[in-house]
C-alpha cells in the first residue's frame, strides 16, 4: 500500500514538475532577468551601498513596511548614471530579506517580491509584454497555487508561446487578487522602446493599484517604478501622484560615490594580466579618490568608468599623469572614448597586439552595429568566416579566450553566452568615437552577409553526407543572422553610408569592397531578381543618384529594387528571405541539423554543437519572427509554435508582438487595435473606456482640478490652499496639513533616538 502511494506521489510530482516545465516555456519570458540581477548585486561592493534611501525617504520605507502605506505606488526619479538599478536591486534584495528574518520591520513572510531590469540595448527587456511575462514567470516560479490555471489559459491559447498582453494581464490579475501581499519594482522605466510601451506599463499596475486598494485592501499591492523624470508621463498623470514621487538628490549617493572608490583603491595594487601593481603612495591613493569623487558629481556611473580607465594605465608614470585635475576626461563621452583607447594600449602590449586590437574593433563595431544582439557564438562565427577563400573554420578561427579579455570594461558578459553594452549610454558614444568608425562597420557587415549567402546558396548543390559534415563544423552558425537582416544592412549603406565612399582616404577602399560583394552576389542569384522596376522606381533612383559615379551604382540599383520590392509585397513575401535558393538552403540546412545533432553533440575535438550554433537548434522559419533566431530545445515546441502562425487576422502595427502572429477571428483583431494601437482603429480605446472617470475612486479638487484616487488624499490637498496645517508633532511641534506627512516627521525622531 505504501509503495502505490509512494508511486502515485512520485507520478504526481512529475506531472506537476512537466506542467510547470510546459507553462514557464510558453511564458518565455527573458532568461537574462536573473543574470542582470546578479550583475547589479555585484556592483554592491560596499555593505552600505544605498542604504541611505531608507534613512532619507520614509516614503520608501513606508511603503515597505507599513501594513496600509500612506502611497501603494511610487516613482523614484534620479538622473542618468546615477545608479538607480543598483538601488532597485537593493530594495529587492531587502524586501527579501525582510520577509524571511524576524525583525523590528520585517513584512509578512508570506510577501512576494517581483521585478523587471528594462534594458533598452535588449529587445527582451524594452516592450510592455516583456516586462508582463517577466513578472509572471517570477509568479509562477513562486507561487504554484495558480499553476492549473496558467497551464489552462496556455492550452487554450493555442501557442506555444505567451504573446499576447491580454491574457498575460488576465494571469497576472489572479496572482494579484491571490497573495496577500505583492511588490513589484520596474527598473529602467525610460528605456522602454516607445513612450507608448511605457505608458501602457504604467497604465496597468497603477491601475491593478488603485483596484486592489479600493476593492482589497489598500497595500495589498506595492508597485515602485525607477527611471529617469519622463515629462509626458507626469503631465498626463499616469504615473502616481506628486506625494508617490521621490526626486532623489544629486548629494545623495555621494557617500556611496566615495565608499565605493575607496574600496576600489586596492584594486590599483592588484597584479593583472600584463602588468604587476601600481606601487602608489597614500598621497597617491588619496589623490585618486579625490580626483574621481569630484569629477563624479552624482554620477556613479562615471566613478566607475574613471577606475576602470585608470587601472588600464601601462605605467604608474602614465597613471599619476592622468590623475592630474587636466588629464582626467569630465564627461561621459570622453571617458569612453579613453576607456576604448586604454584598451587598445593594453592588448597592443601582448604579443602579436595589433592583432588582438583589430579584434577588438571587429567585435565591438559589431556588437553596436548589428541589426539585434548578437550572442558571443554568433561573433564568433563571423570571426570563423573567411569571405575570400568561402570557407568556415571555427576550430582554428574562433577566439578561444573571454569576451572580456577583448573588450574590457564596456560590456557585460551574461549567462547563456549573451553580451550586452555596459550602459544604454554607451552605444552612441562608440560609434562617435576615433577608433569604431560606424559608416565602415556597416558597410563591413554588409560584405559579410552578401558573401555569406553565396556560400549559403552553394549548399544546396551538397549530397546529405557532406551537408552533414558541414553542418557539424559550423559552415551554417550565421545564416540565421545574414538570412534575417541582409537587407536591412543593404538599406543602412544606401541610407546612412553614402560619405564612406567619397572618403579622401578610404573610399576606393571601401567602393572595390563593396562592389566585389555586389558582383559575387548577382552572379550567384541574378536570376532571381526582380527585373521589373517597382512603380516607386523615381524614389528608388533618386535615393541611389549620390551612387551614381561608382563602379557598383548598377548593381546596387538592381539589387535596392528587388530588396523594395519584397519589402512592399504581401505580409507571408516579407516573412521569407526574399530568394528562393536562399530559403530552400536554410530549411535543409536546419533540417540537417536537428536531424543529426543535438547541442551536446561533438562538433569536432572538444567543441560542441552548441558551441558552434547555441542550445536551440528548432527554429521558426519566418524570418520576422524572434524565434527564427531563438528557436526551442524541443521540437514539439516549435511544431506547436508554428501552427500559431497559421491564424489569418494580422495586427498592422509592424513592431507588435502579435504582428508575426495575428489572430483567430478579426472582432479579436480589432477588439487588439482599440486596446493597445487606438490611433490605428476606428474607436476609442478599450483602456480609455475602462478607466474611471467619476464615482468613489476619482476625487477632484474644486479649487484646481486636480484629481485623486482616495478621498483622505483630497482633503490634505485642499487644505494646502488655505495653509491649514491641523497635525502637530508631538515632539517639536512643528505643523503639517496631512496626517501622513506628520507621522513620517515623527518617525524622524524616533530613528535619531534610536
Amino acid at each position: 500500500m505504501n509503495g502505490s502511494r509512494e508511486q502515485f506521489e512520485e507520478e504526481e510530482n512529475a506531472r506537476k514538475e512537466e506542467e510547470k516545465r510546459s507553462v514557464m516555456t510558453w511564458i518565455s519570458a527573458s532568461k537574462n532577468t536573473q543574470s542582470l540581477h546578479k550583475k547589479f548585486q555585484d556592483a554592491r561592493i560596499c555593505p552600505d551601498t544605498g542604504r541611505w534611501l531608507f534613512r532619507r525617504y520614509s516614503e520608501v520605507t513606508d511603503w515597505m513596511k507599513e501594513d496600509q502605506p500612506p502611497e501603494s505606488a511610487l516613482w523614484l526619479r534620479g538622473s542618468k548614471g546615477f545608479g538607480k538599478t543598483v538601488l532597485a536591486s537593493l530594495l529587492i534584495d531587502e524586501l527579501n530579506e525582510r520577509c524571511t528574518e524576524k525583525k523590528k520591520y520585517a513584512i509578512p513572510r508570506e510577501s512576494k517580491t517581483y521585478y523587471f531590469y528594462c534594458q533598452e540595448e535588449d529587445l527582451e527587456h524594452r516592450t510592455y509584454l516583456d516586462i508582463l511575462k517577466g513578472i509572471l514567470h517570477q509568479m509562477v516560479e513562486a507561487d504554484e497555487d495558480l499553476l492549473p490555471l496558467c497551464a489552462e489559459k496556455a492550452a487554450s491559447s493555442g501557442s506555444a508561446n505567451l504573446a499576447t498582453p491580454e491574457i498575460a494581464q488576465t494571469l497576472i490579475e489572479a496572482f494579484f487578487e491571490y497573495n496577500s501581499r505583492q511588490y513589484i519594482i520596474i527598473d529602467g522605466l525610460d528605456e522602454c522602446e516607445t513612450l507608448e510601451e511605457i505608458r501602457q506599463t504604467a497604465g496597468f499596475f497603477m491601475r491593478q493599484v488603485t483596484r486592489c486598494d479600493n476593492e482589497i485592501k489598500q497595500g495589498r499591492l506595492r508597485v515602485l517604478f525607477m527611471s529617469q523624470p519622463i515629462p509626458e508621463l507626469s503631465e498626463d498623470k499616469t504615473m502616481p501622484e506628486d506625494a508617490a514621487c521621490v526626486e532623489l538628490k544629486s548629494t545623495d549617493n555621494a557617500d556611496d560615490i566615495r565608499a565605493y572608490v575607496k574600496k576600489r583603491i586596492p584594486d590599483f595594487s592588484k597584479k593583472r594580466a600584463t602588468s604587476s601593481g601600481f606601487n602608489l603612495s597614500e598621497d597617491d591613493k588619496g589623490q585618486i579618490q579625490s580626483i574621481i569623487c569630484r569629477r563624479s558629481e552624482d554620477m556613479f556611473l562615471y566613478a566607475h568608468l574613471a577606475i576602470e580607465y585608470l587601472l588600464q594605465q601601462p605605467t604608474k608614470e602614465m597613471l599619476l599623469e592622468k590623475i592630474k585635475e587636466e588629464m582626467l576626461p569630465e564627461k561621459l563621452a570622453q571617458i569612453y572614448e579613453k576607456l576604448l583607447g586604454a584598451v587598445k594600449t593594453e592588448l597592443l602590449r601582448l604579443a602579436q597586439g595589433e592583432t588582438h586590437w583589430q579584434m577588438a574593433k571587429f567585435l565591438l563595431g559589431w556588437l553596436v552595429c548589428a541589426k539585434r544582439p548578437l550572442k558571443w557564438h554568433e561573433m564568433q562565427s563571423i570571426l570563423s568566416y573567411d569571405p575570400v577563400n568561402q570557407r568556415v573554420d571555427f576550430d582554428n578561427k574562433m577566439l578561444r579566450q573571454n569576451a572580456k579579455k577583448y573588450l574590457g570594461s564596456l560590456v557585460h558578459v551574461l549567462d547563456g553566452d549573451h553580451i550586452r553594452i555596459i550602459h544604454s549610454t554607451a552605444r552612441r558614444y562608440i560609434v562617435q568615437n576615433e577608433h569604431i568608425k560606424e559608416q565602415a562597420v556597416q558597410c563591413e557587415l554588409t560584405v559579410l552577409c552578401l558573401k555569406y549567402l553565396c556560400l549559403l546558396s552553394w549548399s544546396n548543390g551538397y549530397d546529405e553526407h557532406e551537408r552533414r559534415e558541414k553542418a557539424k563544423l559550423g559552415w551554417f552558425s550565421f545564416q540565421d543572422y545574414a538570412c534575417s537582416q541582409w537587407h536591412s544592412h543593404v538599406a543602412t549603406v544606401i541610407m546612412a553610408c553614402g560619405d564612406l565612399f567619397f572618403n579622401v582616404h578610404h573610399g576606393r577602399e571601401y567602393e572595390k569592397m563593396l562592389g566585389s560583394a555586389l558582383d559575387d552576389f548577382i552572379k550567384t542569384h541574378g536570376g532571381e531578381l526582380t527585373a521589373k522596376p517597382h512603380d516607386d522606381f523615381e524614389q528608388i533612383s533618386s535615393e541611389l543618384a549620390r551612387f551614381s559615379g561608382l563602379s557598383f551604382h548598377k548593381n546596387l540599383l538592381l539589387l535596392w529594387n528587388h530588396i523594395y520590392t519584397h519589402q512592399k509585397g504581401t505580409y507571408d513575401a516579407r516573412n521569407t528571405v526574399g530568394i528562393a535558393q536562399l530559403d530552400k538552403a536554410l530549411l535543409e540546412n536546419r533540417s540537417t541539423l536537428e536531424k543529426h545533432f543535438r547541442p551536446s553533440s561533438e562538433a569536432w575535438l572538444d567543441d560542441t554543437i552548441e558551441d558552434y550554433y547555441g542550445p536551440n537548434l528548432f527554429k521558426c522559419k519566418r524570418v520576422l519572427c524572434k524565434f527564427f533566431y531563438q528557436g526551442y530545445d524541443r521540437k514539439k515546441d516549435r511544431e506547436t509554435h508554428d501552427s500559431r502562425h497559421a491564424r489569418p487576422f494580422l495586427c498592422p502595427k509592424m513592431n507588435c508582438a502579435n504582428a508575426h502572429f495575428g489572430f483567430i477571428t478579426n472582432k479579436d483583431r480589432e477588439r487588439h487595435i482599440r486596446t493597445y494601437h487606438p490611433d490605428l482603429g476606428e474607436g476609442p480605446s478599450v483602456f480609455e473606456a475602462l478607466r474611471p472617470t467619476a464615482g468613489p475612486s476619482r476625487f477632484t479638487c474644486n479649487m484646481c482640478g486636480k484629481n485623486f484616487t482616495r478621498k483622505i488624499t483630497l482633503k490634505g490637498h485642499e487644505r494646502s490652499h488655505f495653509g491649514e496645517r491641523p497635525y502637530t508633532c508631538s515632539i517639536c511641534d512643528k505643523s503639517f496639513t496631512r496626517l501622513n506627512d506628520c507621522r513620517r516627521h515623527e518617525k524622524i525622531h524616533a530613528r535619531k533616538k534610536a
